[in-house]
């Protein structure tokens, strides 16, 4: 460490840096309680040694416990966690979206930053990190302090905090796999000595790694570069790619009737059945991350029309799916076409364009490139709009994937989107989410049974003498008052003229849910 000291004071003589000494600390990371530092100068001045050094942002302690890390990560979330506080409260402010926004924006950042790194810290340590999450969910929820946990993770959609850090640490560990010359990837094959009482990052690894090794493939390809100019640069622009159609927009605000329309109207406008190739591509993998099947559906000016849907492999994104798509039509239709002919590609995966439009797919601008064609487009239309190529293809797909699969290599980033699919929590499709905040409170907390009415309060707080309703016929919970309490009967009717459901009342579509919050709001109950 010394001579390196003494290369870096030698180094900054010759090339005039002046180097702030009394800011270069040195820290001894050692596990023995006995080890001491040695004398270390830079020029004249001897370092001084610390036990923790921030780099990056990451603070690192002599024994690399990660203590100090997290308790500064923790700190730093619990002021943030005051933002939250004073955009909404029980009977007021900003709905749970807008406050799920804010957490997974401004606060969530600071509890896993650098968590692949600290993957080895004491699970006591990782579990302070969680309660600030814990706490954040009461608030966005609204719910009292017994609220179970994974009821409001079920209901925000929003993961634990472990669970994140799993993916994160898988993701790492198949960087350093794939990168081949990475000092890690050899550490990530080699047992480890199991000479210290304590995990490791590569321990940690192939935990996880084992846990999933049913779902993951076996094969991920290096990551490759290439420097090539686009093929497309010396065609002199005969091939063409269009993101968009004209008065068309990419949200979800016009009905499927007019997507149709206006995409059959460009199609005759721009490419005329009588003098295009049309080529309608599509992929499809179940559950976005397996057994893909690419469909192509070709119009030729001629009337003949053409299908055909293959297996893309065992592991397969719906993206790998699409560009697998587009490749086969080329290959496929490049014996029919001619320096005469036009061929526009039809696809709705506009990020396989933008792909394109970046040089991204070289196996996909080779295909292309080798069409002799007069003029070659590559143009978006949106899905599942009735648009009959797009249907016929999106039909070859899934037949294809249902064809007898490879087991494929996948491409590094194909193998994040497959871990993180792993790890995703499915987030819910509830009438709830559409409620203001003061009737999202009243549904989430008579839905768990946590809240203020007597049952809970006496049997989970004891905070009142007796569990039993001010009508003396049952204990005071979510199903009596909004069924059979007398003393609220003439309100309930008046609500509720027709029988329904306790689950409708609970659950139903918004219209329900309002007149359940109605209810409780004109009763005078408080939950």
């Amino acid at each position: 460490m010394q001579l390196a000291l003494e290369k870096v004071a030698a180094w900054a003589g010759d090339w005039c840096v002046t180097i702030n000494r009394e800011k270069t600390t040195a820290t001894l990371f050692t596990l023995s309680a006995k080890a001491t530092p040695g004398k270390l100068t830079l020029g004249d001045t001897p370092l001084k040694f610390e036990d923790q050094q921030t780099y990056l942002g990451v603070t690192y302690d002599k024994r690399m416990t990660w203590k100090q890390h997290i308790m500064n990560a923790e700190g730093k979330t619990r002021r943030k966690l005051n933002i939250m506080r004073k955009l909404a409260g029980s009977h007021w402010g900003a709905n749970e979206k807008i406050l799920k926004t804010v957490y997974q924006g401004i606060v969530r950042p600071h509890l896993e930053y650098g968590s692949s790194s600290w993957a080895t810290a004491a699970k006591t340590h990782q579990q302070a990190l969680d309660k600030v999450q814990n706490q954040a969910l009461r608030i966005i929820m609204g719910a009292m302090k017994s609220t179970p946990i994974q009821k409001m993770e079920q209901v925000t959609g929003i993961p634990p905090l472990s669970k994140r850090r799993d993916c994160k640490t898988m993701v790492q560990a198949t960087k350093y796999q794939c990168t081949h010359d990475h000092p890690m990837s050899d550490r990530l094959k080699k047992m480890s000595l199991g000479r210290l009482k304590r995990s490791s990052f590569a321990l940690e690894a192939r935990a996880l790694q084992k846990k999933h090794q049913t779902e993951m493939p076996e094969l991920v390809e290096p990551p490759s570069f290439s420097l090539d100019a686009p093929p497309w640069e010396d065609r002199q622009g005969n091939l063409d790619i269009q993101t968009s159609v004209p008065y068309l927009t990419t949200k979800d605000e016009q009905s499927n009737a007019t997507k149709k329309a206006l995409t059959l109207a460009m199609l005759e406008e721009r490419y005329p059945q009588e003098a295009w190739i049309r080529v309608y591509t599509d992929g499809s993998a179940t559950e976005a991350v397996k057994n893909g099947g690419a469909g192509v559906y070709v119009q030729y000016p001629s009337g003949e029309r053409q299908a055909e849907g293959i297996p893309t492999g065992l592991h397969c994104t719906n993206y790998r799916a699409e560009v697998q798509a587009l490749i086969h039509a080329a290959y496929t239709i490049n014996d029919r076409v001619n320096h005469d002919n036009q061929v526009v590609f039809l696809t709705d995966a506009l990020s396989v364009l933008q792909a394109m439009t970046s040089s991204k797919l070289p196996q996909l601008e080779h295909a292309l490139h080798n069409i002799k064609s007069l003029r070659t487009v590559l143009q978006w239309i949106p899905s599942h709009c009735g648009v009959q190529g797009n249907e016929e293809a999106d039909r070859m797909a899934k037949l294809g994937a249902e064809d007898e699969q490879e087991n494929n290599p996948v491409s590094l980033t194909e193998m994040k989107t497959i871990i993180k699919s792993l790890h995703r929590t499915p987030q819910p499709q509830d009438s709830y989410h559409l409620l203001s905040r003061p009737q999202q409170v009243v549904i989430f907390r008579l839905r768990t049974g946590h809240n203020r009415l007597n049952q809970h309060l006496h049997g989970k707080l004891h905070v009142v003498p007796s569990p039993m309703c001010s009508c003396g016929e049952a204990e005071q919970d979510t199903a009596h008052i909004l069924r059979d309490c007398r003393s609220h009967q003439v309100l309930r009717e008046e609500i509720w003229p027709l029988p329904e459901s306790l689950h409708n009342k609970l659950y139903g579509p918004v219209a329900a849910l309002q007149r359940t919050t109605n209810y409780i709001s004109r009763s005078g109950l408080q939950v």
